[in-house]
């Protein structure tokens, strides 16, 4: 184990932070509660940050340590906003009693201004607020993953397959976004 690798362990494990470990056999996520030259002793998560357990490896299959970066940092918010992240799903009122069809529901979204993920007929998803809306056309106000702005996309209503509301990932967007308002500039 070389000099770094040892000080980003010791970093990790001292301010109790997460880290993202790449093995051969795949990548861990979780706290570092001890380590020496041969084995890592982590208490893993998920990528929800919900707890697993408690894994040994070997330090001469790590190939790579990721500490403090904007995935290890997602997952630590996640972990420490549990309830507003995996709570109740909520969907506007009234959404039951119409007759839904996307154009409805793109609408609907635009007026209460509400995070919604787009599932797409090339796959590409994205997230972000419905900004404008025509009769074949719309145009969203993009984040990403991490609840960066993403710049505007327009995309055709006839190749939007989904419309997301309130999963984990939007409400996660939508509290970082929040975080970020309210944080003195």
């Amino acid at each position: 184990m070389g000099e770094l690798l040892t000080d980003l362990l010791h970093r990790a494990q001292r301010n109790r932070r997460v880290v993202s470990l790449q093995t051969s056999g795949g990548m861990y996520l979780g706290y570092v509660l001890s380590h020496n030259p041969e084995l890592l002793l982590l208490r893993t998560i998920t990528p929800q940050g919900l707890p697993t357990g408690v894994r040994t490896l070997s330090l001469g299959e790590v190939s790579q340590v990721h500490f403090d970066d904007r995935y290890v940092r997602l997952i630590e918010f996640k972990e420490n906003n549990p309830e507003a992240v995996y709570g109740v799903a909520v969907a506007p009122d009234g959404l039951e009693q119409q007759y839904l069809t996307v154009p409805v529901l793109l609408q609907r979204a635009q007026e209460v201004r509400q995070l919604v993920q787009l599932e797409t007929l090339t796959d590409h998803n994205l997230f972000g607020y419905v900004t404008r809306l025509t009769d074949d056309e719309l145009l969203v106000e993009a984040y990403t993953q991490y609840g960066e702005a993403d710049g505007h996309t327009v995309l055709r209503l006839e190749d939007v397959r989904s419309v997301i509301w309130s999963d984990e990932d939007s409400r996660t967007i939508e509290l970082l976004l929040r975080a970020r308002k309210e944080r003195p500039a």
